[in-house]
């Protein structure tokens, strides 16, 4: 018997042992059904045992541990009232030309391939940010334009001046003048506002922190400043 209703009877274990053969596909159907119904022991097997081996090679590919980015790609959407993950790329699957496993390695790294392309151009833009010419073509961003400036020296002023106080004296202070992040967290804590937690205010939150702590909201900030100017730079250089 291969329809719907013996699928469905069949206990957890039963059904695992099947995906060793299964050519027409109808277990790993199955399976996908189960996922897509939240059943705990199929969702776990699916998230372990059978995708443990693409979400490193997923890894690999990003340069991280990807294993939440995988987990938030292949459970979407999440219904907000319970938090239930709804499995919309899981229940897409139709059992017809490959495995489950197969299908999700598929559409997985070809999401994720995708995704790192883009995040490798977005550091090779930002890399060209830091360069020294491009600090040059800030030194003097809040000088008045000369005749002699280059396009892209007049361009990299203008974004400068388009960004928020906060970006402009982050990179005032870490990319101009070079600051320490510690020396630069003085002159910058008036924009650091932490959330309010455990009982604490914003401030007393703040208060607590460690210089390591410290230091990588300075370096966070400085992400953000450059990725911001990269922003208003393209965008001029697209007008």
């Amino acid at each position: 018997m291969t329809d719907d209703s013996y699928w469905n009877e069949l206990s957890w274990i039963v059904l695992r042992d099947k995906l060793a053969d299964d050519p027409a596909f109808l277990a790993n159907k199955e399976v996908a059904r189960r996922v897509v119904s939240n059943e705990e022991p199929v969702v776990n097997y699916y998230l372990g045992p059978l995708c443990e081996g693409l979400v490193r090679k997923i890894s690999q590919m990003m340069g991280s541990d990807a294993y939440a980015d995988f987990f938030l790609f292949i459970a979407s959407p999440f219904d907000e009232a319970t938090s239930r993950p709804g499995w919309h790329k899981v229940s897409l699957y139709d059992g017809r030309d490959c495995s489950l496993k197969s299908y999700t390695s598929y559409i997985s790294c070809r999401h994720f391939y995708k995704q790192a392309l883009r995040e490798k151009k977005r550091n090779i833009s930002e890399t060209e940010l830091l360069e020294f010419r491009d600090y040059a073509s800030l030194l003097d961003c809040e000088q008045p334009d000369h005749d002699g400036d280059s396009e892209e020296h007049l361009r990299m002023k203008r974004a400068f001046a388009m960004l928020k106080e906060r970006d402009q004296k982050v990179l005032e202070y870490l990319v101009i003048e070079k600051m320490s992040g510690i020396d630069a967290y003085m002159l910058l804590e008036s924009f650091v506002h932490p959330q309010a937690k455990d009982g604490l205010t914003s401030d007393e939150v703040k208060a607590q922190w460690t210089l390591k702590q410290k230091q990588d909201v300075v370096s966070l900030m400085k992400g953000r400043a450059l990725k911001h100017l990269l922003e208003r730079y393209n965008e001029l250089n697209h007008n």
